[in-house]
């Protein structure tokens, strides 16, 4: 899962799972002590902080997907939504998950700078296709919208500066089955990015990677990713482009 998964007390379920003890062991050690209470004590309002929620949703994805493993073995193949790519390119060995939480700091140190609360939003809409929605966009001359996730043909995500996303959301009332505002106001996965993938890019070009060994699938077209180095390049899109998960 990407951002808005997070639930106070979800990591209760793996409490007493025979991994979890050892995970909760090292993800402490790299979150200052803070990870279990993040995954059983914090209430809502913490976990789901905007530039806390990032860090904590790949640590509980791999605690999930490390139980999984343990309980029915190496999967054929990892794929992630969003934030759940940084988890499963960890899971496929590419990459430490040390080195994820530093990508997410510098990510996030980026984003705090760039995109101030209230500069842009994010929408869902439903029912209509991607062709139908910026067609709209076009016709309704709201130049600054970008679609950010691909869900499948008829449910996107879209996001921009604020004030576009909101007159967008009411045009589409009564056009598409579905359409809200999402609690979100860092527009992900557009080009609203490249501020913040040109800040991270000469740290990550030293960051060592490897190849899967896992299949990884893009969350951008879908492709598997072969290399470490094509992981890297993948990483950096990921920022820019859609999460295209109607293609993997």
């Amino acid at each position: 899962p990407g951002q808005l998964s997070e639930k106070a007390g979800m990591g209760a379920p793996f409490r007493f799972h025979p991994i979890y003890r050892g995970l909760a062991s090292s993800f402490g050690q790299l979150t200052g002590g803070r990870f279990e209470r993040w995954v059983l004590e914090a209430g809502q309002e913490e976990i789901s902080e905007r530039f806390t929620a990032p860090g904590i949703m790949v640590l509980y994805d791999l605690l999930a997907s490390e139980a999984a493993v343990h309980e029915w073995g190496p999967p054929v193949a990892v794929a992630g939504y969003s934030l759940g790519f940084y988890a499963a390119a960890v899971l496929s060995k590419c990459v430490p998950v040390s080195a994820v939480l530093t990508w997410l700091e510098k990510v996030n140190a980026s984003n705090a700078r760039t995109c101030p609360p209230g500069r842009y939003a994010l929408a869902a809409s439903t029912g209509l296709s991607e062709p139908d929605v910026t067609a709209l966009f076009s016709e309704w001359q709201l130049g600054g919208l970008r679609v950010a996730n691909v869900n499948n043909p008829r449910q996107l995500v879209f996001a921009g500066p604020a004030p576009e996303v909101g007159a967008a959301v009411d045009r589409l009332k009564g056009r598409a089955l579905d359409v809200r505002l999402l609690p979100l106001d860092v527009p992900l996965h557009t080009p609203y990015m490249e501020p913040a993938c040109l800040e991270v890019q000469s740290w990550w070009s030293t960051v060592p990677t490897g190849a899967p060994v896992l299949p990884l699938l893009s969350p951008v077209d879908g492709r598997t990713v072969g290399s470490g180095a094509a992981f890297k390049k993948e990483m950096l899109a990921s920022l820019q482009a859609p999460t295209r998960w109607d293609l993997v």
